[in-house]
């Protein structure tokens, strides 16, 4: 069947009494006002939906609004979904208030198509027909209908229906096929229950695509569901795709649980917040100024809830200004980036009384955290998101760029994308270089690696520059330095090192072809040392002995102890005990012949082949055992990694 239909969404928009059910039934042959106020009342109240047959004979669903001003709320909630919109205006009473408004709201939510009907001309004289076409002409001017068909037509006698008809094939037709990619993601529309089948959940899907067995969880509430079956335009289906109208058999889940508003979602990235950022355009007709936290009706997806406007940049805003604010909202909603907003209140330097929309936006990040104004980082982060927001492959490299190194798991929650997507992406990004995979695994960004380098060239440098009788840094100290995480500074300082442009001395970076400062003295000193360890072996003196014997102070002694354990010369076993580096490859050797004659040496056995006792032979295994080169298992030593390099 997924060949007989396209996803794709058209709507209708328009000022109550215009004729919008009356074309869509036209169009559909379904009568979309179902309800029995409807009925009564002679008005559509809340959304309809129907399938639309198109000349080529694929399927596309219709979304019928309603006009009424009492019910944009349910308007803003059928637009979220539409792809191509039918603006109805009648020739009788032309341009109207919520004209403007419906036109407003479905800019803020990214329309890109559509076409303009211009109902009730039966009613009219020609010239009538032309002034309103006149008046559509300039209102259109400068939005996405500037440019588009305007097609009189009379819902009653025909009269223009077939040129109608042929203008809304060529508009679909140039209208792309919703993306089907992402996790797929529902704004619930509706929601009944059926004896026996049970809980029935209706609406248009955002994004990725559903197949039956699939499981989804219902957010705010987070209820689990299994899809039993499942309807596309009002006929059994075994997959669903965004931009399709789709009904999703749920019965594990209590249709009392479930209303307008909430989301089905079949991934656990999404999780609800009360706190969101956005950039938020004024709609260019409001009078006045804008305060900061102004309360709003934020209409998002099918939801209404209340809303606090805090903005992010300046304190107040006015018509056709825009600037990233945080939305804290009343009750929390299941949001994600790309999701588009309108905001809606009353304000009394409007024309109209009672809530009007002043403008809109797209969520951008949710932080779940109140944010201050004036923070540049804020602002720089969320335009980065902006920019984006659109392009698959830039917005995932940015994912990985913003902060700590991410799995290739974490990095598919954040791009709400599928395993088979972040795979391609992933693929692209490596190969140009601009996603590098740390030792552990994590991903990061080669730019992040690359400031980090920086900072460690900065570090080393200032670190000479006050300590010019030392070595250099410890990886420890020179990490801690720069912060960050651990592997990204790994990654770094060895492309440095490889690139020549740092040396990694004894147990320290120093700069390329840097070499410690020191006065005769204390160089004649650091001799004495180095040779008396030399000489001492595994049983190696204190530096408070050594100040006794060569008659010094004891800090000057620490002091070149510390100078030659930076240069490697020495080698620190614990908080009391070093050792000179050429005792400790003779006890490597010594451990060697030992594993040649059995596999698995105990304690005593080293301590007796070693000749030292226990307080230097147990320091020193332990000290084998970090470095791999032994693995402790109880009392007894085997071979680590290291040792079994050499044993081969």
């Amino acid at each position: 069947m997924s060949t007989t239909r396209r996803n794709i969404m058209l709507g209708t928009a328009g000022h109550v009494d215009h004729g919008k059910t009356a074309l869509v039934k036209l169009l559909t042959g379904c009568e979309t006002d179902t309800l029995a106020e409807e009925k009564q009342r002679g008005l559509t109240i809340d959304l309809g939906f129907a399938p639309c047959r198109l000349a080529d004979k694929r399927i596309v669903g219709v979304v019928d609004v309603p006009g009424h001003v009492d019910f944009i709320r349910n308007m803003v909630a059928g637009a979220h979904g539409v792809d191509v919109v039918i603006f109805v205006v009648a020739a009788d009473d032309g341009i109207m208030p919520q004209t403007h408004e419906h036109l407003n709201i479905l800019t803020l939510m990214g329309l890109r198509h559509g076409l303009v009907a211009l109902t009730k001309i039966d009613l009219v004289e020609a010239e009538r027909r032309a002034g309103v076409i006149e008046d559509l002409r300039r209102l259109l001017t400068g939005t996405f209908l500037a440019n588009a068909p305007i097609c009189p037509l009379s819902n009653i006698t025909g009269e223009g229906y077939e040129g109608f008809f042929d203008a809304l094939n060529q508009v679909v037709d140039a209208c792309e096929d919703r993306p089907e990619s992402g996790i797929f993601r529902v704004w619930v529309e509706d929601v009944f229950t059926i004896r026996g089948p049970g809980t029935v959940i209706t609406g248009i899907p955002s994004s990725g695509r559903l197949r039956i067995g699939d499981p989804l969880t219902l957010l705010p509430a987070g209820l689990a569901g299994h899809v039993r079956r499942m309807q596309v335009y009002g006929e059994d289906a075994t997959e669903a795709r965004a931009g399709e109208c789709v009904a999703l058999n749920l019965p594990e889940v209590d249709h009392q649980e479930v209303r307008r508003g909430m989301v089905l979602c079949e991934s656990d990235a999404v999780a609800p917040v009360t706190m969101a950022e956005g950039e938020l355009r004024i709609l260019d007709a409001v009078k006045g100024k804008i305060e900061d936290f102004l309360e709003v009706h934020l209409h998002i997806g099918t939801a209404s809830v209340l809303a606090r406007v805090a903005m992010l940049e300046e304190i107040e805003m006015a018509a056709g200004q825009k600037q990233m604010v945080q939305l804290r909202l009343a009750e929390p909603l299941p949001l994600v980036p790309g999701d588009r907003f309108v905001v809606r209140t009353n304000l009394p330097a409007q024309d109209q009384t009672g809530l009007a929309t002043i403008g809109g936006g797209r969520i951008l990040a949710v932080s779940n955290v109140r944010l201050r104004r004036k923070k540049p980082w804020t602002i720089s982060f969320l335009a980065a998101r902006r920019d984006a927001l659109d392009d698959p492959e830039r917005w995932c490299e940015l994912m990985v760029r913003e902060g700590l190194p991410l799995t290739a798991s974490d990095l598919q929650k954040k791009c709400l994308r599928r395993p088979d997507e972040m795979a391609a992406l992933l693929d692209k990004l490596r190969a140009n270089g601009r996603v590098v995979a740390l030792p552990g695994g994590a991903l990061t960004h080669s730019a992040v690696v690359e400031a980090t380098a920086g900072k460690i060239v900065e570090a080393v440098q200032t670190f000479h520059t006050a300590n010019p009788q030392r070595a250099g840094l410890s990886r420890d100290e020179l990490f801690a330095t720069v912060g960050g995480n651990a592997e990204v500074c790994d990654l770094a300082a060895a492309s440095l090192v490889s690139a020549k442009r740092l040396e990694r001395q004894g147990t320290v970076f120093a700069r390329a072809g840097w070499s410690a400062r020191l006065s005769d003295r204390d160089q004649q000193l650091s001799d004495r040392v180095s040779a008396a360890f030399q000489s001492a072996g595994l049983v190696a003196p204190t530096p408070t002995e050594l100040a006794t014997t060569f008659g010094e102070v004891p800090a000057r002694i620490e002091k070149a102890v510390s100078l030659l354990i930076e240069q490697a010369v020495l080698v620190r076993l614990d908080e009391r005990i070093c050792i000179h580096r050429a005792a400790l490859e003779a006890a490597k050797q010594v451990a060697l012949r030992l594993f040649a004659q059995k596999r698995s040496v105990s304690t005593m056995e080293f301590r007796d082949a070693l000749g030292v006792s226990r307080k230097y032979a147990v320091p020193l295994l332990d000290y084998l055992d970090r470095t791999r080169f032994t693995v402790r298992s109880g009392h007894d030593r085997t071979p680590g990694v290291e040792a079994r390099k050499l044993m081969k």
